[in-house]
């Protein structure tokens, strides 16, 4: 920012003010120094004084913008949509917008995350993206994103998108990363995502299990028609294995059949650790009498393209779209979801009396009070005593 050299108080010496500004082309800071009429006076409190207003006056241009490179770069857009840059993703944009600092960080993330994950930083810096669009300030000095400023964008989307607590958290850790990666650049000086108001509507997101009589009319009609769709969700009600990556992108060859597990590795768990899963005895015979995994080759994906094991996987969101397509034409509440399959194996662990500590490691939660409060949530406190000999009244 800028200050005075005053030449250690020698009136005798050109004094001026300078500040140091980036320049994104070389990544390099460039001083500028500003002598304007400060040595028009004869006095070193006349000189101070004038300069003191300098300083204000440049100090207040450079974080509304108006002080910034005002040349054209060519950057990578990693905010393009499938499709957008099916050509190529170069853009130009001036110098210093935040346009190429959100790409430069999602091709960071990218390396860092799994793919579900980097589609939520994707997704959600595309929509502050659009907003400092709405507000003029995509093309100023990402010094201009105050505290306030995040705080008015986290605000609109509670007003004009209804959206919940959790979500708006999820919003502000993206952004609070954003900036804590221009920060340790040493592009801005601190990072404006803090003390965020407590905003959001109050909603219970999570997929509900699914009640038994509704999950056997939904096998009798799958199982039939789409005995793929049936194998996924078997695997995930048995398993818990997530959906998205781990499931979808799961070869044959993870299956142990000597030990009868199921290895999920490091680069498509959540937690980034290669962990194994034990296979209860009803998926294992299926697997072995039913579809016959062992008869294709290891290498291929278990749920292939073209409904069997094969050498392409499917979709991002094909077995979700299935899947929905069977609970509307059933007439089943919107509640009911894919993943949906996994509460409803485990709080059927609960019911039948597993400890939490098995439970924890079949759902490979970090730590057992994520467990609990998973349980807690998704299946409440039971009790078979009060169920079936609370003393008659």
């Amino acid at each position: 920012m800028p200050h005075l050299n005053d030449c250690r108080g020698d009136i005798k010496k050109q004094w001026y003010v300078e500040y140091s500004i980036r320049n994104p082309k070389t990544g390099k800071m460039e001083r500028v120094k500003i002598y304007d009429k400060i040595n028009k006076f004869s006095t070193y409190d006349e000189r101070f004084d004038y300069a003191k207003k300098i300083i204000k006056d440049y100090s207040k241009q450079i974080k509304n913008g108006t002080i910034s490179f005002q040349e054209f770069i060519e950057y990578e857009d990693m905010l393009l949509y499938d499709g957008q840059g099916s050509f190529s993703r170069k853009r130009l944009t001036k110098a210093g917008g935040i346009k190429k600092y959100l790409s430069d960080f999602l091709k960071k993330k990218k390396l860092e995350v799994v793919d579900k994950s980097y589609r939520s930083y994707q997704s959600k810096l595309r929509i502050f993206c659009s907003f400092a669009e709405s507000k003029k300030m995509i093309d100023k000095p990402v010094t201009v994103f105050t505290n306030e400023v995040i705080a008015d964008f986290l605000s609109e989307l509670v007003i004009n998108k209804s959206l919940s607590k959790k979500t708006i958290r999820a919003y502000e850790q993206i952004l609070h990363t954003f900036f804590d990666y221009l920060k340790k650049k040493k592009i801005i000086a601190e990072n404006p995502v803090y003390d965020m108001p407590c905003i959001g509507l109050i909603k219970d997101e999570a997929p509900a299990a699914i009640p038994s009589y509704m999950r056997r009319l939904l096998q009798i009609t799958i199982e039939k028609e789409d005995p793929q769709l049936w194998m996924f969700i078997c695997f995930m009600y048995y398993m818990a294995i997530r959906p998205g990556q781990e499931l979808r992108l799961m070869r044959l060859n993870q299956i142990d059949y000597d030990s009868r597990r199921i290895i999920v590795p490091n680069y498509f768990a959540k937690n980034r650790e290669t962990e194994s899963i034990d296979i209860p005895d009803q998926l294992f015979e299926m697997i072995i009498e039913k579809w016959e995994l062992y008869t294709f080759n290891q290498g291929f994906y278990v749920f292939g393209k073209y409904h069997e094991p094969g050498d392409e996987c499917q979709t991002i969101s094909s077995m979700r779209l299935r899947f929905n397509k069977f609970r509307d034409r059933l007439n089943l509440p919107k509640s009911v979801k894919l993943y949906s399959w996994k509460h409803s194996g485990a709080q059927e662990l609960a019911s039948e009396g597993v400890s939490v500590y098995e439970i924890q490691r079949h759902l490979r939660h970090r730590d057992i009070t994520t467990t609990e409060m998973y349980l807690k949530k998704r299946v409440g406190q039971r009790s078979s005593t009060i169920k079936h000999k609370f003393p008659g009244i």
